[in-house]
């Protein structure tokens, strides 16, 4: 091959070299442009149109295999002062750090996107809606722990929304998180709410979180809902309030004191907006993951209660299904380590649940309840509380009897 040839040749491989080289190039840009239609350029994460597509993607998979998804909606809480205060750039660092928890604290099957200024979104394959409320729960305490310090306190609120009970489209279900974290923000900010349209009905009226009295008045509503959800009815809570009245009374508690005692009647099982609908109206005994999930319970209903005006409800919620003899929970206390009024729920709870119907099973009659009552008194029931129960209870039977003439 003469001089010209190999010249000509080396000339040819350079162009080739060049063209390929080149067309890397492209096809490398054309990937970072892709991308970036796709990412937050803040948080690295999915972009809103990014995770829709991703969701709608998800939806199809479960309508083929019949498997759960769920979708967390989460909204910073506080995020505002951070800007009135320290400027943007220090509110660009919370969304950041925010952002790298969820990437830390989701599964590798799990997608996580930032869908509005300060929301993000939670993409759960193969979840429902109670793992999908215990992964919100995890991502709200790691927030704690990033801002513990934080002069200024930054919280998250969450819904969640599982396929295919509350929505089989990309917007429905989207929008039932929506919903379900506007619940959680109504109240009182820093907590996980799952949807329930009986519920989203009820949080529609509210007009915000910062009047204790509208609070209160929001927490009774949910607490109405979540029974029609239960029993089919709103009647359950305010029996045990009237129950946990009239025991006050004849124990001699003064009139404030009786009126918050029922109060508290009223919301003790709120906190089974965290405990799903398959636990709640199973029909025959609880296994023991079940178990450790309906005992969750009085914990949620505490933290539902989080205003410095309810500081009384929430240790009483919270205390209401301890036991005397210590076997109860969440915390095992004993003997008077127990409210009072948290007794005084724990009696009024037992004995309308023994004598109402439910879906799973007939009720007891009054006469099978009061003999419970008694062989509890002192193990799972005050013994104190339950004489002056049945003692109020009877009084009040006597006093509905028709006189003889």
């Amino acid at each position: 091959m003469g001089l010209s040839s190999i010249f000509a040749l080396g000339v040819v491989l350079a162009l080739i070299a060049v063209i390929v080289r080149q067309r890397r190039q492209i096809a490398g840009l054309a990937e970072r442009l892709s991308n970036a239609t796709r990412t937050d350029l803040l948080t690295g994460l999915l972009n809103r149109r990014a995770f829709e597509e991703l969701l709608t993607t998800e939806l199809e998979r479960s309508r083929r295999t019949g498997r759960p998804v769920s979708l967390l909606v989460g909204d910073l809480d506080g995020l505002g002062r951070v800007n009135a205060r320290d400027g943007h750039g220090a509110g660009d660092a919370v969304l950041q750090l925010v952002a790298r928890d969820m990437q830390k604290w989701k599964r590798r099957i799990d997608s996580v996107g930032r869908i509005g200024g300060e929301e993000f979104g939670l993409l759960l394959p193969e979840t429902d809606e109670r793992g999908a409320f215990l992964v919100a729960e995890r991502l709200r305490r790691a927030a704690h722990r990033s801002f513990g310090e934080h002069p200024l306190k930054v919280t998250i609120s969450f819904g969640v929304a599982s396929y295919p009970d509350h929505g089989d489209e990309c917007d429905v279900l989207l929008a039932s998180a929506m919903r379900a974290m506007w619940a959680a923000k109504e109240l009182g900010r820093d907590r996980s709410v799952i949807y329930s349209p009986e519920v989203a009905s009820v949080l529609a009226q509210a007009e915000g979180p910062e009047s204790a009295e509208l609070q209160l008045a929001t927490v009774v509503g949910l607490a109405e809902a979540l029974d029609i959800r239960d029993t089919g009815t709103p009647g359950h809570c305010h029996a045990v309030g009237r129950y946990a009245e009239i025991t006050a009374t004849q124990l001699g508690l003064p009139t404030e004191q009786v009126e918050r005692v029922r109060l508290a009647g009223v919301v003790h099982d709120v906190g089974k907006i965290g405990v799903s609908d398959r636990v709640l109206a199973k029909p025959g005994p609880l296994d023991a993951d079940e178990w450790r999930e309906m005992r969750t319970h009085p914990e949620i209903g505490a933290r539902l209660l989080a205003h410095s005006e309810f500081d009384d409800l929430r240790a009483w919620v919270l205390a209401h299904h301890e036991r005397p003899d210590g076997r109860g929970y969440p915390n095992r206390l004993a003997g008077a380590e127990i409210p009072l009024e948290a007794r005084i729920v724990a009696v009024a709870d037992a004995f309308e649940a023994m004598t109402a119907d439910r879906a799973y099973r007939s009720a007891l009659g009054e006469e099978a309840a009061r003999a419970e009552l008694e062989a509890g008194a002192g193990t799972q029931f005050d013994a104190d509380v339950v004489s002056a129960f049945l003692t109020a209870l009877k009084r009040e039977s006597a006093a509905t009897l028709p006189r003889a003439s």
